[in-house]
């Protein structure tokens, strides 16, 4: 199983190539309100090494949200544009839940935050590594927050918390792709669109 997999949901724009559950090739890089014209020149420098993968995709993962609203729609707007062009299904991964897995920790009950603009934080509760609820975009204050966090961009906000920072790597994404395809694949992603989250439609606790 060859997935191709795209992470634009923050100011990070990466693509990587996940063979068999394992990560063989992958370019990311901080590059912000330059999606647009990035996506394209590393997917080109990721095909040109063919020999890798034979050429051959079998999936497209790409990170559905909540996050950048820009990043969001070139990322599921890229993905599209291939998967119509070679008739291939595409599997959403959620950002957040990208975010969690993207450091190395043993936390039973954690929150994961990702900054939106001001004091408002997309967020999820997980336990021992499951999604709880459904992510929520709130006002830093009112989160009821836990011991064990893990966030991104939420530097400013954080008033003393030792929370880990990371941003949501490109080959956690098609991990979980693969590890999850069978719920999670969409074999006819005509329809589908970000999961944006208005961060205007505060959430409660």
């Amino acid at each position: 199983m060859n997935i191709l997999s795209i992470e634009t949901s923050t100011d990070w724009c990466g693509i990587a190539l996940i063979v068999n559950g394992k990560c063989l090739k992958k370019i990311q890089e901080k590059t912000p309100r330059g999606h647009s014209e990035n996506l394209p020149t590393y997917y080109n420098k990721l095909i040109k090494d063919s020999k890798l993968f034979n050429g051959k995709i079998d999936a497209i993962s790409v990170s559905i949200g909540p996050g950048s609203f820009t990043g969001l729609r070139i990322g599921l707007g890229f993905a599209k544009g291939l998967a119509f062009s070679k008739g291939l299904p595409i599997i959403p991964v959620p950002t957040l839940e990208i975010i969690s897995n993207s450091y190395n920790h043993n936390y039973t009950k954690f929150k994961v935050y990702l900054f939106s603009h001001r004091d408002i934080v997309y967020h999820q509760e997980y336990n021992s590594g499951i999604p709880v609820k459904s992510p929520k975009a709130s006002s830093w204050d009112s989160v009821d927050h836990f011991k064990d966090g893990i966030h991104y961009g939420c530097d400013k906000l954080l008033n003393g918390k030792k929370y880990f920072s990371t941003y949501p790597l490109v080959e956690i994404s098609g991990l979980l792709a693969y590890k999850n395809i069978k719920n999670w694949i969409v074999e006819e992603p005509y329809d589908l669109v970000p999961n944006y989250i208005s961060p205007f439609e505060l959430g409660n606790r």
